[in-house]
């Protein structure tokens, strides 16, 4: 069981689709108000997904268990190596756990605190056409129904206010949910 976990991201771009400008005029809204949107849209449905379509520049957790257990890289795509340090004594100390890239899992101990660093630029997924369209129908959906996005963001901690449980209503409102369902990660 995880005890602390504090996740910090860096992202790069967001993807250039879908466009603003089809977003303002399908919701009859700015393009600067579109492009927000989309924006929030994309954070969403990463959160919602658990994969991340813009890359991540850098990446660092915190993180500490109760008992033994893998602990898995909070975003995928999993980056090629993790840099692994312990607190010990008021400082991070180096430390050597196993890291297996392509379910981006270290064993971890219980009762150590531990910074996990990624290393290098993580790419994000190439979004398929219908993740643009979701992002879009959520884009779209959010523009007209306009203050009830408010009810969707929670306060918490973490590389993102967003939860899938929060999204739930909203991704199934817009449709984006039958949309991104092959999408979804554990």
């Amino acid at each position: 069981m995880i005890s602390h976990l504090e996740p910090t991201f860096t992202y790069g771009d967001y993807p250039t689709e879908p466009l603003a400008s089809a977003v303002a005029l399908d919701a009859d809204t700015t393009e600067a108000e579109a492009l927000a949107l989309i924006q929030s849209a994309w954070a969403q449905v990463e959160a919602f997904t658990n994969r991340t379509f813009r890359p991540i520049t850098a990446g660092k957790c915190i993180v500490k268990v109760a008992s033994p257990m893998p602990f898995q890289w909070p975003r995928h795509p999993y980056p090629a190596g993790l840099s692994v340090e312990v607190l010990a004594g008021g400082s991070w100390v180096e430390h050597r756990e196993t890291y297996i890239p392509d379910l981006g899992q270290v064993e971890l101990e219980p009762f150590t605190t531990y910074r996990l660093t990624q290393q290098g630029t993580i790419a994000g997924n190439i979004p398929a056409p219908h993740v643009i369209e979701a992002v879009r129908n959520l884009a779209t959906y959010q523009a007209i129904q306009g203050p009830v996005r408010r009810e969707f963001k929670s306060q918490s901690t973490g590389d993102s206010g967003f939860s899938r449980e929060n999204l739930m209503g909203l991704m199934y409102g817009s449709g984006a949910g039958a949309l991104l369902a092959s999408e979804v990660r554990s």
